[in-house]
């Protein structure tokens, strides 16, 4: 059957997937594109028909689509990596990503990404970030979001924990050719913040960008007192951008509480916006707000709320 399909162009993978599975079962209609590689979510039904669906995928979507790869468990680890199984074509699972004119290697095995934040990220780099900004990415990965503003902004300062996307970061700076405009740090959050501010080789800061939604609130707290042993005079307070999930009714106001949780200080003028729904009624935020001087001045970075 599969074989009758393959020289039929005419014929979408949706039509040769309903011929090929039992009938009762909800054809996998989408996946995500990381370079050459399919990256497919599939339920638990699918599984005894992996192979076959992974082949459907790879041969209808030749040669844009060299792998096909199923994620088999979710992100459990602090290097954000996924575990992979390749179901189709290539066993390398090292690609080379064009977004906004800009080529980001990545290997899949070792470092995070995501194409569906490609919206997001623009969002940011277009409409928030000014020419004379400074921007500090926290969580930076392989750098989509430090080298895209790298494009525009004065200055980035890019971190991550996970050596491997650190090594792809420092890669991609040189293939866009952005070696000027961005410094890399392999630190610890805290550590790298406390860092920026702790330096006076540093320039000012403007933008932070805390991209590591299951956890990028809880190191909010490394703001607090930040800036209680500075000396010199006043200091602009930085953009604050933040990202989380949340389950709840209100996800506004359940994320916005977990930043003045954080804090330990009630933040005025938060911006929300709504990323992308990740799951049913499992909504991805954006918490952007000017660090309140209160928060950065406090006399002590730990305190009970």
């Amino acid at each position: 059957c599969l074989c009758k399909f393959r020289i039929q162009e005419k014929h979408q993978p949706v039509q040769v997937l309903e011929a090929l599975l039992p009938e009762g079962i909800i054809i996998p209609a989408g996946f995500e594109t990381v370079g050459h590689i399919a990256h497919l979510n599939l339920r638990d039904e699918h599984l005894p028909y992996k192979t076959l669906i992974a082949q459907v995928v790879l041969d209808k979507n030749k040669p844009k689509i060299q792998t096909v790869v199923n994620k088999i468990d979710a992100i459990q680890n602090d290097y954000r990596t996924m575990q992979l199984e390749i179901l189709a074509g290539h066993d390398s699972l090292v690609t080379t990503v064009i977004e906004s004119g800009l080529r980001f290697q990545v290997d899949l095995a070792t470092v995070y990404w995501n194409s569906r934040l490609s919206t997001e990220r623009q969002r940011l780099v277009n409409n928030i970030f000014q020419n004379s900004d400074v921007v500090c990415d926290v969580f930076s990965g392989v750098g989509p979001i430090a080298i895209s503003a790298a494009k525009k902004v004065k200055y980035v300062y890019a971190n991550d924990l996970n050596p491997a996307a650190v090594e792809y970061l420092e890669q991609n700076i040189v293939l866009n050719k952005l070696e000027r405009k961005i410094e890399v740090y392999n630190m610890d959050a805290r550590r790298f913040v406390n860092a920026m501010y702790s330096s006076q080789h540093v320039h000012p800061v403007t933008q932070v960008v805390m991209n590591l939604p299951k956890d990028a609130a809880e190191f909010l707290d490394v703001f607090r007192g930040i800036l209680r042993n500075r000396q010199t005079g006043h200091i602009a307070m930085p953009k604050i951008h933040v990202y989380g999930f949340s389950k709840a009714e209100d996800p506004e106001y359940d994320f916005h509480e977990r930043i003045n949780l954080a804090l330990c200080d009630s933040v005025m003028g938060v911006e929300m916006h709504r990323v992308r729904l990740v799951a049913p009624g499992k909504w991805m935020l954006c918490a952007s707000f000017t660090l309140p001087e209160s928060v950065a001045y406090a006399k002590a970075n730990y305190i009970t709320c």
